[in-house]
């Protein structure tokens, strides 16, 4: 029982992390534009899929409109994959708990 309070309480930090990079103008709007054009639940990792590619491609025209050096992303880095990651867990937290929202407030 305590293994699986343990596993638990890792479970909520990667959701309570995934959230906080979320947690910008950027991935709110990503996140309302991907719940408002979610018509299921059952769609949920789909678009939480196409929010994070998102996410990643306006950081990198972000790069490139700001003339970075290297606009593109190391993606050998294991650090690269690890935020994607948390990234992914972040936006299925708030996609859900958006259009779980709309859907008690306006019942569509």
């Amino acid at each position: 029982m305590q293994q699986l309070s343990v596993y638990l309480d890792q479970a909520l930090a990667l959701a309570a992390q995934g959230f906080d990079t979320v947690n910008s103008m950027q991935g709110i709007v990503i996140a309302v534009i991907a719940a408002g054009l979610m018509r299921r639940y059952k769609q949920i990792l789909g678009w939480t899929a196409v929010a994070t590619l998102s996410h990643e491609a306006v950081n990198i025209v972000r790069r490139v409109i700001a003339h970075d050096a290297s606009p593109l992303p190391n993606f050998a880095d294991l650090t690269y994959w690890k935020l994607v990651g948390i990234r992914l867990v972040g936006y299925f937290v708030a996609i859900s708990v958006i259009y779980l929202v709309r859907r008690l407030v306006l019942r569509s």
